[in-house]
């Protein structure tokens, strides 16, 4: 079997607390406002003493809360709404008493005023404001890297720099032969089409006609 609670072991939301979705602010101006109202309808009604009167306590309340609102912030945000239910309900009970009742205009607006900060206590939350996030609490990178430094270049092992002198002589060499036999090549390829034009001549001649004998 489940826990008689309905569920509210376990980290389940207790079905109470999400009631509450009035911001506490809200709740401070209301007590503020009526403040304004009660002392201006008191103008207009017969014994308007308890309308001044109830107006002063809920201001009182709302200016010595610890909300946005509050002057004197010396009166925690539950306890507040703890005092003014039980201001509201003390103000809806005022008018039985034959010293402070006022007509039934008065009795209507009392009343009126008083269930509805009650209603409202229901339905105010009492959470302070959400803290900002600091600057170190996101995930650190952590920037450190390890620097290399870089080795100085090995000298080349000793074999193959024989075998580049070596081949460095042998260019050189090649070069220098081929400098030397370049004009009796060049002779040579010159004697070469020379002759090969004088074969192409006679060939051309020996496959001539003859031409038209003269006339």
């Amino acid at each position: 079997m489940g826990p008689p609670d309905g569920g509210a072991r376990g980290g389940a939301p207790v079905i109470g607390a999400t009631r509450r979705v009035v911001p506490f602010w809200v709740l401070q101006a209301t007590e503020l406002l009526a403040l304004v109202a009660l002392a201006d309808l008191s103008l207009h009604v017969t014994g308007g003493g308890l309308l001044v009167g109830a107006g002063a306590l809920f201001a009182g309340l709302a200016l010595f809360a610890d909300g946005p609102l509050g002057v004197v912030k010396v009166c925690s945000r539950r306890l507040h709404v703890v005092l003014v239910a039980i201001a509201s309900v003390v103000v809806a009970l005022a008018p039985v008493v034959p010293a402070v009742r006022p007509d039934i205009e008065g009795i209507i607006v009392v009343e009126v005023v008083a269930v509805g900060l009650l209603r409202l206590t229901t339905l105010t939350s009492t959470a302070g404001p959400r803290p900002r996030s600091g600057a170190g609490s996101g995930p650190v990178i952590d920037t450190a890297a390890d620097v290399v430094t870089p080795s100085p270049p090995q000298p080349p092992p000793a074999a193959a720099g024989s075998a580049a002198r070596r081949a460095g002589r042998a260019t050189a060499a090649a070069a220098q032969a081929s400098a030397q036999h370049r004009p009796a090549a060049e002779a040579q390829v010159k004697r070469a089409i020379r002759g090969a034009g004088r074969l192409a001549g006679k060939a051309a001649t020996r496959t001539r006609p003859p031409g038209p004998p003269p006339s």
